[in-house]
């Protein structure tokens, strides 16, 4: 072991009289850092191998002795891990720059009109609250949240895992509680403490924000880490956080696309051709999508059988939510129309999309033609082909919700 006087060692062990949480992802990723296999810091730190393999895996709680010896380390700078900094676990990715996207949505809804990215919606603190309270509504908690059979994914994630640890990423996680049910579920289903951390992305930072505490709350009673990070899951390759795997130890990813998410992608076959990229075989990913209401090449019995389209505009709680950035940063704005459109063009075979539109009366100038969002409908069967193609296979499907119209797939990297 490292030489270090008593009374430092016995200082430095009173730093972490309670570990944090994670101690033992955090012991791991100092251990690699510093170049150390876990039988070299087993001889450094005077433990046996398997004390130090099983508080990486969260298996077994540092005792007093244990930690004084580990502090003893020093190349594992394991007294950085309690100071006096706050115990937060938030992250910006490097394309995370909130004021060039206020500015960038401005331009665009000052224009002539066009496509508004879909990732503005959700930037300013107000179409957040809005988005979070039609999330919110007892229409939508009782017809899809308590609906979506989480018990059921969690045990097949696990039947999948074989026992290996997860690290569980909520893209686009918007206010958490999807993310943190399905995080319970498999908590219920492992030994405790279980081999799970989360980490949770949004572009929102009132959506993160939200997202973090409500997983925080529940999560860590139960020893499970949770790290928030900043940032647009389009950009998914440019941030290893959410898809490095340890070098050390056998670790799967399990990537949540829960509520809307994956029907606001624009470009399916780019999106899934990265996440193969950044994935290794084994990893597996949740979607939750909406079901066509009739065939892709029928578009008049669609437009009989959707309702924003048989009606010809958005949900009545909808209004709020699409209609708020257009109302806050168009610029002269007398008055807003929503409408919604059907698209069939859409990339993924068997799919279409129902496209909101916003016509925009300004002072002194012609109308302007916004598509605020396009929300996209999926044939299952074809949904699945496709995926195989971009090298995921479809591994069980679950439909719920009224008239069975939504459905989760768990999908695993070939």
């Amino acid at each position: 072991m490292e030489s270090i006087s008593q009374s430092a060692v016995a200082e430095e062990a009173s730093v972490l009289a309670e570990p944090p949480p994670n101690f033992g992802q955090l012991l791991r990723s100092r251990r690699e850092e510093a170049g150390l296999s876990i039988a070299a810091l087993a001889k450094k730190a005077g433990l046996v191998r398997t004390t130090i393999a099983n508080l990486e895996q969260g298996l077994t709680a540092p005792s007093p002795q244990t930690l004084k010896r580990l502090i003893a380390v020093k190349s594992l700078r394991l007294t950085e891990l309690t100071s006096n900094e706050p115990k937060i676990d938030a992250w910006f990715t490097d394309a995370y720059n909130p004021i060039q996207m206020v500015q960038g949505m401005s331009a665009v809804l000052n224009g002539p009109g066009g496509r508004i990215e879909q990732t503005y919606l959700y930037l300013d603190p107000r179409s957040a609250v809005d988005y979070f309270m039609l999330c919110n509504t007892e229409e939508y908690l009782a017809s899809f949240r308590a609906k979506i059979p989480f018990e059921k994914i969690a045990e097949r994630i696990l039947k999948e895992s074989k026992g290996i640890g997860l690290d569980v990423d909520g893209l686009g996680c918007g206010d958490g509680k999807s993310e943190t049910a399905l995080m319970q579920r498999l908590a219920d289903r492992m030994p405790a403490p279980p081999d799970l951390q989360l980490y949770l992305l949004d572009i929102s930072h009132v959506l993160l924000s939200e997202g973090y505490r409500t997983a925080l709350n529940s999560l860590a009673p139960r020893r499970i880490p949770v790290f928030a990070i900043h940032g647009n899951f389009n950009d998914i390759a440019k941030n290893p956080a959410l898809y490095m795997h340890p070098t050390s130890i056998k670790r799967l990813r399990v990537f949540l696309m829960l509520g809307g998410t994956f029907g606001n992608l624009n470009d399916e076959p780019w999106f899934f051709q990265d996440l193969a990229a950044c994935s290794l075989s084994g990893d597996m990913a949740v979607l939750d999508c909406q079901l066509t209401r009739a065939p892709a090449d029928q578009p008049e019995q669609i437009r009989l059988l959707d309702l924003p389209l048989k009606t010809g505009r958005p949900p009545e709680a909808h209004n709020r939510f699409l209609s708020g950035p257009l109302r806050r940063h168009c610029e002269g704005l007398t008055n807003v129309r929503l409408r919604t459109e059907l698209s069939t063009h859409c990339l993924v075979p068997g799919s279409y999309a129902l496209e909101f539109w916003g016509d925009v009366d300004v002072e002194y100038e012609p109308m302007r033609r916004f598509l605020i969002q396009r929300v996209k409908r999926y044939d299952l069967d074809k949904l699945s082909l496709f995926l195989k193609t971009l090298g995921w296979n479809t591994v069980h499907a679950w439909k719920y919700g009224p008239d069975k119209l939504a459905a989760v797939l768990l999908i695993q990297r070939q």
